[in-house]
């Protein structure tokens, strides 16, 4: 808040100091500059709402700037990680980064909707990455997930669970292991494992490290969406990733 309000301050000081204000202004007390500054942002409105709008597009612009560093600092994690399950052709040209909870119901919403895209698109690729910021119960699936042995198993899982409208339960994980046919013995013993607590705490780390507040959010190409998105909007963001991609063959 200081900063916003100083910055103000020089927006309101440029725009109402006079050439012969500007030559008294060191000797001006600070009192006096507050109410120049406060005159200034009552008798003109419409400069305030300027200087808003301008400084909440440079605010935009930035965050938006620090999160396509921080995925281009981070794309071999992000985008391939041999540990991470994902669908889709394996060399296909654009890939799509789903941070997710499997109690999310937003998460379950777009479950569809993202399938059908991927399924309809052969140069589209999925990495799921495993995001449990809602409980203990999301945690244990989470950690379930990870201990699957191959890319059928993760996914029959992940879609018995994104397919559930109810929130989760132990019982309910130990159940779809059971309908599955699973060791759940063997399976609860390798969820243990260091490496797949690592692999979440990694995860944890890239989602505060891209301002992610919430699931899902998505990373296509170097930029970040959040929230679950309908077709068309998978559509347009792909469509134009294209594009963009032909143009710099």
């Amino acid at each position: 808040m200081p900063h916003f309000l100083a910055a103000l301050g020089l927006i309101a000081m440029s725009f109402a100091l006079t050439p012969s204000h500007a030559q008294d202004s060191y000797s001006a007390t600070q009192a006096d500059i507050e109410q120049i500054i406060q005159n200034y942002w009552i008798e003109n409105p419409e400069a305030l709402a300027d200087a808003l709008s301008n400084m909440q597009q440079h605010f935009a612009r930035s965050a938006e700037s620090r999160v396509q560093q921080t995925i281009v600092q981070n794309q071999d994690i992000l985008f391939r990680k041999a540990t991470d399950f994902s669908m889709g052709p394996p060399d296909a040209p654009i890939t799509i980064v789903e941070f997710f909870d499997y109690n999310c119901g937003y998460c379950k919403r777009v479950f569809p909707t993202l399938m059908g895209v991927v399924n309809a698109s052969d140069d589209v690729r999925l990495v799921f990455k495993e995001l449990p910021i809602l409980g203990d119960n999301s945690t244990l699936a989470a950690r379930t997930a990870l201990a699957l042995e191959d890319q059928l198993t993760f996914l029959t899982f992940h879609a018995k669970l994104m397919n559930q409208k109810s929130r989760l339960s132990a019982a309910l994980i130990s159940q779809t292991l059971a309908d599955m046919k699973l060791d759940e013995n063997d399976i609860a013993k390798r969820r243990q494992g260091a490496a797949i607590g690592e692999t979440i705490e990694q995860n944890l780390a890239l989602s505060d490290a891209l301002r992610i507040e919430g699931t899902p959010a998505f990373i296509i190409g170097n930029q970040l969406y959040a929230g679950a998105l309908v077709k068309q909007e998978f559509e347009d963001i792909l469509n134009a990733l294209r594009q963009k991609m032909a143009a710099q063959k």
